[in-house]
């Protein structure tokens, strides 16, 4: 396999790979070496036409790239693999899959796409139709591929699996609240309320809303508790990111802004601190349900 990440000559499908690639600019020249000091790490547990995917879909494999280079970064080896899901991690419990995704925010036609913010307006960020558009990612890689690869025996039911989701081609995911919106996508936490009363005036409760439906434009309703849901026990947990090659990725610590969350249902439960780096969130059960706790790494 050729060192030289890029391939010079040709126009790509993708017009930020062209920039990437061929403009002077300090920052790209920048992020030109930094991509290929990823690619010397990478290189050996990617897939053979992974040069060329990059020429037409940048961002989905930046994402993996840099994904694979954050786990090598804390002590997770990977194997090489020819079939199934992205990443493979060799671990002592035995292997642990990992399917890495940059959803879009979705196609013109879709009444539920999370529509572009104009710079210098005002507006209000599209909560839900971001959660929708980490649900659809959930879905396709867990409903459809993950099914797909236990039949094939790429995967064994008792491998632990788990879904990588970047958001940097859903411009307004950037801004993010408090409570994470890929949580929000998981367990059945709403908007932030405050109960107060109405003969006082007094703040007598705090605390999210639950929810467990989002309805999507057409009526339709999508489930956002899947991790207290049995059907998919076998998703060990999901791992969040923004970073993209258009944030300064190598101006910080790999994996700085990760956020990963247990399935508590887990068949295949990876353990606390499997990944060191970034967040990381845990349910456990209490009598009334389950508390949510995070750990920061970083």
């Amino acid at each position: 396999m050729d060192d030289d990440l890029f391939i010079n000559g040709i126009e790509a499908a993708d017009e930020t790979y062209n920039i990437c690639r061929d403009s002077s600019s300090p920052y790209a020249t920048q992020l030109r070496s930094f991509m290929k000091s990823l690619w010397r790490k990478y290189r050996p547990f990617a897939d053979s036409n992974f040069k060329q995917h990059m020429l037409v879909d940048l961002d989905a494999r930046f994402w993996e790239m840099y994904l694979a280079c954050t786990l090598l970064e804390n002590s997770l080896p990977l194997l090489r693999r020819n079939q199934g899901p992205d990443i493979c991690i060799k671990h002592d419990i035995g292997r642990i899959w990992v399917e890495a995704i940059a959803p879009t925010s979705g196609a013109d036609t879709n009444p539920d796409r999370v529509p572009n913010m104009k710079p210098g307006i005002a507006t209000v960020v599209p909560e839900e139709q971001i959660i929708l558009r980490f649900r659809a990612a959930i879905r396709e890689k867990y409903d459809s591929k993950y099914h797909d690869y236990v039949k094939k025996g790429l995967v064994k039911p008792t491998d632990p699996y788990v879904i990588a989701i970047n958001s940097c081609r859903i411009g307004p995911a950037i801004m993010e609240t408090d409570t994470p919106r890929i949580l929000m996508a998981v367990f059945p936490v709403g908007n932030w309320q405050v109960t107060i009363d109405k003969k006082t005036g007094v703040v007598i409760d705090t605390g999210h809303q639950i929810r467990s439906k989002i309805r999507r434009a057409g009526g339709a309703e999508v489930r956002t508790d899947i991790f207290l849901d049995p059907e998919y026990s076998n998703l060990s947990g999901v791992v969040y990111s923004h970073t993209s090659v258009r944030t300064s990725p190598f101006a910080k610590k790999m994996g700085q802004d990760f956020i990963f969350i247990h399935n508590p249902l887990a068949t295949n439960e990876l353990q606390h601190g499997f990944l060191k780096v970034g967040r990381e969130y845990i349910a456990t059960e209490n009598n009334d349900g389950y508390a949510i706790n995070a750990t920061n790494w970083n």
